[in-house]
């Protein structure tokens, strides 16, 4: 590469893996474009944002036309310039069937239809990609295409559906994205989109402020995986989140719907039934809405869940593993419930959720979780 070549396939990628919603972005618009930046926001916003992807879109394609040319006539860069090359490709796969994904995101019936554009996307990824050889890792066309209709399904959802243009609403959209895709998009993409589901998110906030939108923004954000012998994904995302507000049930009707029963396990009970917890799939998610209002003994069970991912029904004695995510919300301040030793603060609640800001604690454990609160 030369020198402004690499300089602008550096600045590519560092966008490429940005957070959309912090000054991050902005600042790699900037440098990318120049003198022709036009964006006086200091957050991404969509009535600026749209001209600036087209403009630096309109720089990606040369280079990676240019890049190609050189791969096909035999010139071989070092390791670094290959990788940075496939980033590269990366962006402008991503934005060039862009629309195609938020069409998959707005049709109902995505789960079910057979996706018309992925032989021609797989056909422009993989010819551009060949070129630079293969690296140890790499993941399949398949996983590329599915890690891209989670990312453009998670910003429709985080931007649509999280009103307002403030800074603190733009740091609210920030901490969900952080809160799907961690604060590393590249360790996303290679590894932990397999194991998200089993990182547990904690939404705090005043009542009426939105908890179940950060919560649905969250859960239908999901990676899903994509069947290229189907041409097909594997599941809608639409038909996998079940909301459970628990401020309106009784302690033994909250034990009932999460975890089930056996038949005669109390009066009422006149046939065995599945719980939440055992009716979710893999990648499903529950909403805990109103944590903090269950009964301490409640809080066991769980506790449980979140450490083992195992239950047992209401009269039964069996373990059964809970595959999905869960996602809960409170209007109580539980770090000072904790610290006054009442309620969630008994000692039961997992060390790893007492968090103050958002980010992960251990990424791929079942104890893992995120916190963020808003106003």
């Amino acid at each position: 590469m030369q020198p402004e070549e690499r300089h602008l396939a550096e600045c590519i990628a560092r966008l490429a893996y940005a957070n959309p919603f912090l000054t991050e972005r902005i600042e790699c618009e900037r440098e990318i474009l120049g003198s022709d930046f036009a964006s006086g926001r200091q957050f991404w916003h969509v009535d600026q944002g749209s001209e600036q992807i087209g403009a630096i879109q309109a720089r990606v394609e040369p280079l990676v036309e240019t890049l190609g040319e050189r791969l096909r006539a035999g010139v071989r860069g070092s390791v670094k310039e290959l990788r940075l090359y496939r980033d590269v490709v990366l962006y402008w796969v991503y934005n060039r069937y862009e629309a195609d994904f938020l069409h998959l995101v707005e049709r109902r019936d995505h789960g079910t239809r057979k996706v018309a554009f992925y032989s021609q996307f797989a056909a422009d990824y993989e010819r551009a990609v060949d070129l630079a050889g293969n690296f140890e890792g790499e993941m399949s066309v398949e996983h590329i295409f599915a890690f891209f209709f989670q990312v453009r399904r998670a910003f429709h959802l985080i931007f649509r559906h999280i009103f307002g243009g403030s800074e603190p609403v733009a740091r609210l959209r920030a901490a969900i994205w952080q809160s799907v895709f961690t604060h590393d998009m590249r360790r996303a993409r290679r590894s932990l989109f397999r194991r998200m589901g089993d990182v547990t998110t904690l939404i705090t906030g005043p009542s009426g402020t939105g908890k179940e939108l950060v919560a649905r923004a969250v859960g239908f954000s999901r990676y899903i995986p994509f069947d290229a012998a189907r041409g097909a994904f594997t599941e809608d995302f639409e038909s996998s989140f079940y909301p459970l507000n628990l401020s309106a049930l009784s302690p033994t009707l909250i034990e009932s719907e999460l975890f089930g029963h056996r038949r005669g396990a109390f009066t009422g009970a006149v046939e065995d039934r599945a719980g939440w917890f055992e009716a979710c799939p893999p990648l499903g998610t529950i909403f805990l809405d109103e944590i903090g209002e269950i009964d301490p003994a409640i809080q066991v069970k769980l506790l449980r869940v979140l450490e083992t991912r195992t239950f047992q029904r209401l009269g039964d004695t069996a373990d059964r593993r809970f595959e999905g995510k869960i996602v809960a919300a409170t209007n109580r301040d539980l770090a000072r419930e904790m610290q006054a030793g009442s309620g969630w603060c008994a000692g039961v609640v997992p060390r790893s959720t007492r968090r103050t800001r958002p980010g992960p604690s251990r990424a791929g454990s079942g104890q893992s979780s995120w916190q963020f609160a808003y106003r």
